[in-house]
C-alpha cells in the first residue's frame, strides 16, 4: 500500500508522505522501550551512543535475512538474535577508532561507489530507495557515509590482515595431503526390520513411557481472543464514487491508450557527407527515386535497390512498427503527421535525407466506459481507501494505547465490529491466527498475564488488527488410551534399535578379537567388499554420516583395521572397518592453493578477534537490556 501511494506521488515529497505515513509503523513494534523509565538508546560504547532506531533497523534487516534463507522461519530466538545483532553493533564501533588510528582510509570514490552499489536496482542508482532507508534509519546522509566508511575500514584492516599472515610451507602441504586423502572401508549394515522381533511392551512399560514423556504428551496451551479488524477493503465497500472521478479516469485511459498507437513504416535512406555539394546530390538523387516510385515502381523495389541503411535495405526499406519516441524527432514528426500508404517529403537527420512510406497503423482498442466503468470504480475506491486507511490505522493505534482494557472505546467510535477467533495454539491457528505474529502477540505477557490490548498487528499492508484475551485455557495431558498405539510404536522402535546396536556391538567384539567378515554375515547383516572413499564420495555410500564417520577414524597400524559404529537416518546401524588409509606423497599446487588461502583467513579471522576482545575488555560498554527482549 506504501508502494501504491509513492507511485503516485513522485519526489521528495513523495518520499515525504511515504515517511510521514510508515514512521507511526515503524516505532508501534519500539515504542515500549523508549518511555520516560528507561534510556532512548541501545548502548554506549566509550561514550558514543548507538540509537535505539539504529538497532532497530539492523534487528529487521537481519531478521528478514534470516526468513530469507530459512523459509519465512527464524533458525535462533529472536532475543539471541537481538543480543547478536548488538554484540556487532558494539564491535564495529570499537573498530572505528582503531581502524582509524592504524591509517586505515577510504577514498571518497570508493565510498560512494559501495553506496551506489548498494542501491542500484536494474542498472540505475535509486535515491529515493536511499533516501527512504535513512529515514527508516533516523540517519542524515552525512552520518549513514560515516558507518559506511567506517564499514569499509574495517573490511580494509581485515583483508590487510589476512594478507600479512605468513603460513609454513609445511603446514599447508600436510593439510593439503590430509584433505585429498582416501580411506579403504568395508560397510557391514545391521538392519532394523530384522531385529524388531516380536516383542510387545507390557502394560507398565507403556504407562512409565506415558510418564517419563509427558510433555510430548499434551493438549496444547490454547486462547481465544477479541479482535477489532480494518481492511482497505472493507473501506472501500463503503466509499461512493463521484461520477466526474469516474469520466476523469476513463479520460486518462483513453489518452494512455491513444498514446500507444504504433506505426509501421518503410524508408529510402541517402546518407549525406559534410560538402553542401553532397547535400544538393542527395536531393536529386532522392528526385529521381520519387520520379520512379510516381510512375509505379514498388517502394520496396526501390529501397533495396538505392537505400544506403544497411539494417532495412536488405527488407524494402522495412522498419517494422515503431511507436512515439523510438525515432529521432524529424522522422517521428513525419511518419505521426501521414496517412496511410502515404509517402513523405524529404525528411533530414542527423543520418541523412528520407523518404518514408506509412505502411500501417495499429492501436489498442478503446474499451467503451461500460465495459471499463466496474474497473475504474474499484481502483478509485481502492486509491480513497488507502488515503483513509492510515488515517483511521493511527486512529485504532491511538484508542487501543488509550483504553487499554477494553475494545468497546474502538467500537464505539470507529465502524468495526467485534469478533472472537476459535481457539488456537503458539503453533497453529485459523484466520487471523494463521498469522504467525497474531499468535506470538497473543500468547505474550501483556496479553495473557496484564490483560492489555496489543498493539496494532499488520497481517497485510492492507490488514491490520487489535487483539485482547477473551479466554485462556493451560496446556493439559492427552489420555494415555488415545496415544497408546504411539507409545507401543515408540518403544517398539526403540526396542528394535536397541537389538540391532546390541547385535553390531557384539561383532564389533569378534572383528577387535580378530574374525573374519565372512564370519558376522548372518540374516539381516549385509557385507560389503571394502571399497575406496575419499572426503566427496558420497554417491558411492548409502547415507552421508559414513563419509564423516570414515574420516574421524583413527588410522589402522599396518596389517591390522579399526572398527567404528555408525547409526544410519534409517535407523540402521553399521559398522566401519577402515582398513588402511591411502595419503598422496606429492600434492599439486592447485590443490594446495584453496587449503593455504582458507587457512589464512582463519588464521586473520582468529587474530582479528583477539585484537578486538583486548579492545572490548578496555572499553566503557553500557547496554540497555531492556531493548534486547524481543517483542
Amino acid at each position: 500500500m506504501l508502494q501504491a501511494i509513492n507511485d503516485r506521488i513522485k519526489g521528495w515529497l513523495g518520499i515525504l508522505v511515504v515517511v510521514l505515513i510508515g514512521l507511526p509503523f515503524a516505532l508501534w513494534g519500539i515504542q515500549s522501550y523508549f518511555d520516560d523509565s528507561g534510556p532512548r538508546y541501545a548502548a554506549k560504547v566509550n561514550g558514543v551512543e548507538i540509537s535505539g532506531a539504529e538497532f532497530e533497523y539492523a534487528v529487521s534487516a537481519q531478521k528478514q535475512r534470516f526468513l530469507k534463507q530459512f523459509n519465512g522461519k527464524l533458525p535462533i530466538e529472536e532475543s539471541v538474535l537481538r543480543k547478536q545483532v548488538l554484540d556487532q553493533l558494539i564491535n564495529q564501533r570499537l573498530l572505528e577508532v582503531v581502524t582509524f588510528d592504524e591509517g586505515y582510509r577510504i577514498s571518497d570514490s570508493v565510498l560512494g561507489a559501495s553506496i551506489k552499489q548498494q542501491f542500484t536496482v536494474d542498472g540505475v542508482f535509486d535515491r529515493a530507495r536511499l533516501d527512504a532507508t535513512l529515514a527508516m534509519k533516523g540517519e542524515s546522509s552525512q552520518q549513514y557515509e560515516r558507518e559506511m566508511r567506517s564499514d569499509l575500514r574495517n573490511r580494509q584492516a581485515q583483508v590487510a590482515l589476512a594478507g600479512s599472515v605468513v603460513l609454513g610451507k609445511n603446514n599447508v602441504t600436510r593439510l593439503a595431503a590430509i584433505e585429498q586423502q582416501q580411506r579403504e572401508v568395508a560397510i557391514v549394515t545391521f538392519s532394523v526390520d530384522q531385529f524388531v522381533g516380536n516383542y510387545q511392551p507390557t502394560a507398565t512399560d507403556i504407562q512409565d513411557y506415558y510418564e517419563k514423556n509427558q510433555q510430548r504428551f499434551m493438549v496444547p496451551e490454547k486462547v481465544k481472543v477479541d479482535y477489532v479488524e480494518l481492511t482497505t477493503d472493507d473501506i472501500a465497500s463503503g466509499i461512493s464514487i463521484d461520477e466526474d472521478k469516474v469520466l476523469a479516469k476513463y479520460d486518462e485511459y483513453v489518452a494512455s491508450v491513444s498514446d500507444r498507437e504504433e506505426r509501421r513504416a518503410s524508408h529510402i535512406l541517402i546518407k549525406v557527407g559534410s560538402d553542401s555539394k553532397d547535400l544538393a546530390a542527395a536531393k536529386t538523387k532522392l528526385a529521381m527515386i520519387k520520379g520512379k516510385l510516381d510512375a509505379g515502381t514498388p517502394f520496396a523495389e526501390l529501397a533495396k535497390e538505392y537505400s544506403q541503411d544497411p539494417g532495412s535495405s536488405e527488407n524494402g526499406g522495412d522498419l517494422n512498427w515503431v511507436a512515439a519516441g523510438d525515432m529521432v524527432k524529424p522522422f517521428e514528426d513525419a511518419l505521426f503527421s501521414m496517412n496511410k500508404g502515404e509517402v513523405s517529403d524529404v525528411v533530414k537527420t542527423q543520418f541523412g535525407l528520407h523518404l518514408i512510406k506509412l505502411v500501417d497503423i495499429r492501436s489498442e482498442p478503446i474499451e467503451p466506459l461500460a465495459v471499463k466503468r466496474h474497473e475504474i470504480e474499484n481502483e478509485l475506491k481502492e486509491e480513497a481507501a488507502a488515503d483513509q486507511f492510515y488515517d483511521l490505522s493511527e486512529n485504532l493505534a491511538n484508542k487501543a494505547y488509550e483504553n487499554p482494557d477494553n475494545l468497546d472505546a474502538i467500537t464505539e467510535s470507529m465502524d468495526v465490529k467485534l469478533q472472537t477467533t476459535d481457539y488456537f495454539s503458539q503453533q497453529k491457528g485459523t484466520g487471523i491466527a494463521a498469522n504467525e505474529k497474531v499468535r506470538k502477540i497473543a500468547f505474550s505477557s501483556d496479553i495473557l498475564e496484564q490483560g492489555l490490548n496489543s498493539d496494532v498487528i499488520e497481517i497485510s499492508p492492507k490488514d491490520i488488527v487489535v487483539i485482547r484475551l477473551n479466554e485462556h485455557l493451560d496446556a493439559i495431558p492427552i489420555p494415555l488410551e488415545q496415544v497408546q498405539s504411539q507409545i507401543i510404536t515408540s518403544l517398539k522402535a526403540q526396542s528394535g534399535f536397541q537389538k540391532t546396536l546390541d547385535t553390531a556391538l557384539a561383532a564389533k567384539a569378534e572383528l577387535e578379537s580378530g574374525a573374519s567378515l565372512k564370519s558376522i554375515a548372518t540374516t539381516g547383516v549385509t557385507v560389503a567388499e571394502p571399497i575406496l572413499l575419499t572426503r566427496k564420495d558420497f554417491a558411492k555410500v548409502s547415507d552421508p554420516s559414513i563419509i564423516n564417520a570414515a574420516f574421524d577414524m583413527v588410522a589402522p597400524k599396518k596389517g591390522e583395521t579399526v572398527v567404528k559404529e555408525v547409526t544410519l537416518s534409517t535407523g540402521d546401524v553399521a559398522l566401519l572397518v577402515l582398513t588402511k588409509v591411502v595419503t598422496p606423497e606429492v600434492i599439486a599446487e592447485d590443490k594446495k592453493a584453496p587449503i593455504k588461502q582458507a587457512l589464512k583467513q582463519q588464521v586473520a579471522v582468529d587474530e582479528f578477534s583477539a585484537v578486538l576482545s583486548a579492545i572490548k575488555a578496555k572499553a566503557d560498554i553500557e547496554i540497555n537490556n531492556r531493548i534486547l527482549k524481543a517483542n
